[in-house]
């Protein structure tokens, strides 16, 4: 599993349906972790009644800087494991360069969020998912 998702990061290649199926292992996992987060901060907020702005900055006081900071830091690996993933999809499809391609997708993808909405940005992120899934092994010839 460490190897997928964070391993082979200058020459790992994965074909279709691995980078499917990790892809949305990843996507779960941080989807869990956010409701996990949302409703903890629900529950504290419903118990103790009253403001939720108040109650979500008692929790990070409560929390602290280094539970923020753990927080952080797992969603910041989870990003760096979907990176990874699209990176060796790439690799496997024969693009040069895949770790710009992902970083200068990223980079668009919050340009296109920013200034066109949520919805656009979406949609972006929608298009270059279906390519990775649908474009076989090999389609650009260096593999």
């Amino acid at each position: 599993m460490f190897r997928a998702l964070w391993g082979d990061i200058q020459n790992g290649r994965l074909e279709r349906l691995p980078f499917l199926g990790w892809y949305l292992l990843v996507s779960l996992l941080a989807l869990l972790l956010a409701f996990g987060i949302g409703a903890v901060i629900g529950a504290a907020e419903r118990m103790a009644g009253g403001d939720p702005v108040a109650h979500q900055l008692s929790l990070a006081d409560s929390l602290g800087t280094t539970g923020v900071l753990a927080v952080a830091v797992v969603f910041a690996l989870l990003l760096m494991a979907q990176l990874n993933l699209m990176a060796k999809r790439a690799r496997d499809m024969g693009l040069p360069v895949p770790w710009l391609l992902v970083l200068g997708w990223l980079l668009l993808s919050g340009l296109v969020s920013s200034g066109g909405g949520a919805a656009l940005g979406g949609l972006l992120s929608l298009v270059v998912l279906l390519a990775l899934l649908f474009v076989p092994t090999g389609a650009f010839g260096r593999t």
